[in-house]
């Protein structure tokens, strides 16, 4: 890659420009056959994003060297997204050859691995090869479920939960998911019987 490339691994800019990046998009469809024999294609989703790339991690300050930091800050750098693991930003500018920024990545990722190679052939230099993917945070929803509308029994499904489709059943399925205490099993009881009823009325 040209040097005008710039690499950047939670803020920390790479010393060298890599060489080459491997971008991997994967495949989750599936392929079922029909009774007649035909095959179906069933699209999916892709796979998260990875990246492969080799970097040099040089020993002193050379000409091709954009921004020089020591080995070992990369190195630190690299252990501590691996033990604490930390998701951050995978950044690739391309500003000279790409105005606006419109070919330039902003990923947020986390290491998968990386593998340190010691050659006779680079001296005293180092070359990490590291493997990214991309991170996509989990999002969670919050549902209030409370109890009248069911019947009573301590457990209320709201009108607003019930147009979203909340039913009664959901309630008491997510009930017997929970460690019985005492009473418990009494109330469950109460609750399936003012849901049946709140359903079949």
């Amino acid at each position: 890659m040209s040097k005008g490339y710039d690499f950047y691994i939670d803020g920390l800019l790479l010393p060298i420009t890599p060489g080459s990046i491997d971008t991997k998009i994967g495949n989750k469809n599936k392929i079922v056959t029909l009774l007649n024999g035909e095959e179906l294609n069933l699209l999916k989703k892709p796979k998260l994003t990875e990246f492969d790339f080799d970097c040099t991690l040089p020993s002193e300050n050379y000409p091709a060297v954009k921004s020089f930091v020591p080995p070992i800050t990369v190195l630190n750098k690299l252990e501590d997204l691996k033990k604490n693991k930390k998701s951050f930003q995978f950044i690739i500018i391309r500003t000279p050859y790409e105005s606006g920024l419109n070919n330039s990545i902003n990923k947020k990722v986390t290491l998968e691995e990386y593998v340190i190679k010691e050659d006779v052939k680079n001296g005293p230099d180092l070359v990490v090869s590291i493997k990214l993917k991309q991170y996509i945070p989990l999002k969670t929803k919050v549902v209030n479920t409370k109890a009248d509308e069911c019947g009573g029994g301590g457990i209320k499904v709201t009108s607003d939960a019930v147009d979203k489709g909340l039913s009664c059943m959901s309630v008491i399925g997510k009930i017997a998911q929970k460690p019985l205490i005492s009473g418990s099993a009494t109330m469950l009881k109460g609750v399936k019987d003012a849901a049946m009823k709140y359903l079949f009325r």
